[in-house]
């Protein structure tokens, strides 16, 4: 089974920028661009064919992701492009998702491919009383527990189900992330949306599942081949292929995300271009690929509990 390209899907958000909408040629500030995606709320069409990423693995879920694997564990990845800050959020893990919704839990990450300096994200809480977090938050006060966390190009955060989190504004990142689309929006700033009313917030379900003692992961920028998420779900590698490099699918699928310029990938003896910005879904089926001299990738691979 051939590797597949598939096609992004944008999403319009009040906080994104035009970063990934203008290296696509669009003239709009889409701020979430779905890259892989197998969700009911949204599933990548696969290039080439009539079906979407989701409707292929229904139909042959062994040969897509490996035996054993369901789309439970098959990733989500994500562009964020950001010119104002997030919605301070959290995820909850799976049984409460299933309990309140028909969605699972969420475990993300982020790398981050460019930032302005000074740029921050907001991991956590800077203490763990969740009275006096509510308190704060009940009088317009929470900013001041918000554990922020300066980045750079090529730095890399672990975001675990239960922590508070948000990117800041002025980033670029890709997540990595299981597949879910549950999120509670604890905190907004007092933003308007388009329609020029508060955004909602799930205030109730935000104390429910968020662990105030959590603490972020944090993996500093390294011009390497390394790992750099270990996680319950997921592992990801940063690769920087010096020379010409085999991956091989021993038991599942995998992701390879062109973070950096056009690369070449070879399966069974055919060239498939990785355009900057792309993703490439690599089925159990598919087995080897080689990636070609001079590609820095990132590929992510899933982990069942």
């Amino acid at each position: 089974m051939k590797p597949f390209l598939l096609e992004p899907i944008h999403d319009y958000t009040i906080w994104g920028t035009n970063h990934i909408s203008k290296a696509r040629g669009i003239d709009e500030d889409y701020g979430t661009w779905w890259e892989v995606s197998a969700h009911p709320y949204c599933s990548n069409k696969i290039i080439g064919t009539n079906k979407t990423l989701m409707e292929m693995i229904q139909e042959n879920p062994d040969e897509v992701l490996g035996k054993g694997f369901t789309l439970h564990e098959t990733l989500r990845l994500a562009y964020l492009d950001t010119k104002d800050a997030l919605s301070i959020q959290v995820h909850p893990e799976d049984d409460y998702a299933l309990e309140h919704s028909n969605d699972y839990g969420k475990y993300e990450s982020w790398y981050i491919l460019d930032a302005k300096p000074g740029a921050t994200l907001v991991a956590g809480t800077t203490i763990n009383d969740a009275d006096e977090i509510k308190n704060a938050l009940m009088n317009n006060d929470v900013e001041k527990y918000l554990n922020k966390v300066k980045v750079h190009k090529g730095d890399y955060i672990i975001i675990p189900s239960g922590m508070l989190h948000a990117l800041g504004k002025d980033i670029l990142a890709l997540e990595v992330g299981t597949n879910s689309n549950t999120t509670y929006r604890f905190y907004d700033y007092n933003r308007k949306g388009k329609d020029g009313k508060t955004r909602p917030l799930h205030v109730k379900e935000s104390f429910d599942v968020t662990n105030f003692n959590l603490k972020p992961t944090f993996v500093p920028q390294k011009q390497e081949t390394h790992r750099i998420g270990d996680c319950p779900n997921f592992t990801v590698d940063e690769v920087y292929a010096d020379s010409d490099m085999d991956l091989t699918c021993d038991e599942h699928y995998m992701i390879l995300s062109n973070i950096d310029s056009d690369c070449t990938i070879v399966w069974n003896n055919e060239e498939i271009v990785l355009p900057q910005y792309d993703s490439l879904f690599v089925p159990f089926a598919s087995k080897k690929i080689t990636i070609k001299q001079g590609a820095h990738l990132l590929v992510s691979n899933p982990r069942k509990d």
